[in-house]
């Protein structure tokens, strides 16, 4: 059961996340009626911000049963150190499965918890993963890849755990992971290797954004990019902390493959 002082702190940080109006006219009909239109709906409308309030697994839980929990669209729990235990009640709770994004930043998940979330019967309307700053390593990464709960997955967020070039490879080769759109990979100690491995094959087909910053990189990453058919509709490349030769950029710049790139982020 929730103590009032919890279920205040969940209806101070729920918010109403609202459809753009048609025109002016809608604006002002909304303002009168958006929110009981929310409640009563059938498909979730609200975001719930629970980042960095020390939630212990006992009020975890609590929230889970928490009455307007299905109405959640967007959860966010970075920095709770909820571990791999509270991921695994996470993928085990049935209300949330009309969730779309779910945000588990700097929580202590290791591979463990990533298996929990790819082996989780409810969560097949994800589309927005955060798993950043986390000790996780390529055997989550691989799980999450090859899951076909996370099937629809359009943004993974990864930066800061440690995947290494198996990491890379895991990713390369995935079995289910086919919808990326934006994959970011900033500080997973790549490498080469890694990159290597990522760009094999056509993972990441539909990817628009692709971050690799900070991963070891040089001008080697350049030509492997640049050679990488699957990368036809990225647009935004960050490339930060890989120190690329004029040069390099050059060659990124003219690939045939990288013709809608519009947004290359390199050190000056």
């Amino acid at each position: 059961m929730l103590s009032p002082l919890f279920e205040s702190l969940i209806h101070n940080n729920m918010s109403l996340i609202a459809d753009e109006p048609g025109d002016d006219t809608a604006m002002v009909l909304m303002e009168a009626d958006i929110h009981s239109d929310a409640e009563e709906s059938e498909e979730p409308k609200f975001k719930l911000d629970l980042n960095d309030k020390d939630l212990i697994l006992e009020e975890l839980q609590d929230l889970l049963g928490y009455s307007r929990i299905g109405k959640v669209k967007v959860l966010q729990l970075d920095k709770n150190g909820l571990g791999d235990r509270g991921v695994e009640i996470l993928a085990q709770s049935p209300c949330l499965f009309k969730l779309a994004s779910l945000s588990l930043g700097y929580n202590k998940i290791t591979d463990r918890g990533a298996i929990a979330l790819a082996g989780s019967p409810h969560l097949k309307r994800l589309r927005t993963l955060y798993l950043q700053g986390n000790p996780m390593g390529a055997v989550g990464v691989k799980a999450l890849a090859d899951s076909k709960t996370l099937a629809g997955i359009e943004t993974l967020y990864l930066k800061g755990n440690p995947l290494g070039p198996a990491g890379g490879e895991a990713l390369g080769q995935a079995t289910c992971m086919k919808n990326l759109k934006e994959l970011y990979l900033a500080k997973t100690r790549l490498g080469i290797e890694g990159l290597t491995a990522l760009c094999k094959k056509d993972a990441l087909s539909k990817v628009t954004l692709l971050s690799l910053a900070y991963n070891g990189l040089d001008d080697r990453a350049a030509t492997i990019l640049a050679e990488c058919r699957a990368l036809s509709n990225l647009k935004t490349l960050d490339m930060y902390g890989s120190h690329l030769s004029q040069d390099a950029i050059a060659t990124l710049k003219t690939s045939p493959y990288l013709q809608k790139l519009s947004a290359l982020q390199v050190d000056w």
